[in-house]
């Protein structure tokens, strides 16, 4: 699992304990920011294992269809989640959930992509599109 982002290195990444300074409602919120980016997290992984998986010839494009479609479900609900919420201290909580709120933009727009190749059975640009956001979640 060497080189993969967790939820909570997303976190770290974008910053989300800076969303909370101190206070029960600061604390919740920076609890709500890592369930979320482990949540989004995991649902992207998961989307991106089965097109790997598929291109190896281990899953059926039925069954990838609905692996991508459950993905970018779950995702947007916990976008959806994340957007809804109110950061205390404006600036710097606000910057922290601006930067969250992109990552989690860019996510979307990945499994969209994802799901719109697989249907149209564009496999190869399915597979780069995946390599694509594979390598940006690395770096």
């Amino acid at each position: 699992m060497k080189g993969r982002r967790s939820g909570a290195g997303l976190v770290g990444r974008v910053g989300a304990d800076r969303l909370c300074r101190s206070g029960a409602d600061q604390r919740g919120l920076s609890r709500k920011a890592r369930h979320s980016a482990k949540a989004a997290a995991s649902a992207l992984q998961t989307a991106l294992l089965a097109v790997q998986t598929n291109r190896k010839g281990n899953m059926l494009a039925t069954y990838l269809d609905t692996v991508i479609s459950q993905a970018e479900d779950d995702f947007s609900s916990v976008q959806q989640q994340f957007d809804s919420i109110q950061p205390p201290h404006a600036d710097e909580s606000d910057r922290a959930r601006d930067t969250l709120d992109a990552m989690l933009v860019k996510g979307s727009d990945t499994l969209s992509q994802l799901r719109i190749l697989e249907r149209r059975d564009q496999s190869q640009q399915l597979v780069e599109t995946a390599a694509t956001y594979r390598r940006w979640w690395r770096s």
